[in-house]
């Protein structure tokens, strides 16, 4: 679990000791004695939920300082303690946008815990917001990806194999309840290159023979089908671990050998290496959450 962590700057180490006398039973808290200090520790130590920098400090004052936290911590929620001459700049900063809010002193303990509670509300509410869009966008990519390769549906790719539609068709009414069902990726990881060095025929072959090797040397009741166009998909059933699963899958692919190919009238050894990853289906509920997991593990955008 990640702590939501709470950072006070101030020019007086007083100050802060009382703020932490005062919060450290409710809070994570930190100090820094000063902007250069503060800036120094969020890079170091941060991130920081919320930063709380008090106005009047020599040297960078906290609307200046909160300023460089925004640019080097832009999702952090940045709280500005002022006096009461100092209103005028501190609503500055809030209309600037350096600031979330500014909190006049003194301020009693029952002030600060509402205004770092709100603070952390809306830095999860930020971080909340990120996730789903970057989520989003991990699945719109999925989706792109699936219409652009749909040309290979109804095995009319070079592979010979069933496409997308039908490795969803299969996958759907498995997800959450099948607990022995497995799906392999299998990446043909040089295929690219064979096809920049020796044209589209070439590759098509290419994937032919890497397509032929995994039939022969999967299981007669496992499905292969080709989602991408460097890409395989195995649904597989086994009662065993993913450890174990993942063991027997290395195995398979280090048999993988070189392919002889015709280019140009000449004999050609290329190497066929093969990159995998796996998952079980019963931890999803849709393929696109699958899809999604796939495409931040090492074997990359599928």
């Amino acid at each position: 679990m990640i702590i939501d962590k709470i950072l006070f700057v101030d020019d007086e180490p007083a100050v802060l000791d009382g703020y932490m006398r005062m919060l450290h039973y409710e809070f994570q808290v930190s100090t820094a004695i000063g902007g250069e200090v503060g800036l120094s520790m969020i890079h170091n130590c941060g991130p920081y939920s919320v930063v709380i920098s008090d106005m009047r400090m020599p040297g960078m004052n906290g609307a200046e300082f909160l300023s460089q936290v925004r640019q080097k911590s832009p999702e952090t929620v940045r709280m500005l303690l002022t006096g009461g001459t100092d209103i005028n700049a501190a609503i500055d900063a809030v209309n600037e946008g350096n600031i979330f809010r500014f909190l006049t002193k003194p301020c009693s303990k029952e002030a600060l815990v509402d205004a770092i509670n709100i603070g952390l509300d809306q830095y999860r509410s930020i971080k909340t917001e990120k996730n789903l869009a970057k989520k989003a966008k991990i699945i719109e990519e999925s989706r792109n990806e699936t219409a652009d390769i749909c040309q290979w549906d109804n095995h009319e790719g070079p592979t010979g194999l069933p496409g997308p539609t039908q490795a969803r068709s299969l996958l759907v009414p498995l997800f959450g309840v099948d607990t022995h069902s497995y799906v392999v990726l299998f990446k043909i990881t040089t295929l690219h290159t064979v096809e920049q060095r020796y044209g589209e025929g070439a590759a098509d072959e290419y994937l032919s023979s890497a397509a032929q090797f995994l039939i022969e040397a999967l299981r007669s009741d496992d499905k292969l089908f080709h989602w991408g166009r460097d890409v395989l998909m195995a649904v597989v059933r086994r009662n065993i671990s993913p450890g174990a699963l993942r063991m027997e899958v290395d195995r398979l692919t280090l048999t993988s050998r070189g392919q002889v190919m015709n280019v140009n009238g000449k004999s050609v050894m290329i190497a066929c290496p093969i990159a995998f990853d796996l998952l079980p289906v019963s931890q999803f509920s849709t393929l696109d959450d699958m899809l999604t997991v796939f495409n931040a593990k090492s074997i990359g955008m599928i």
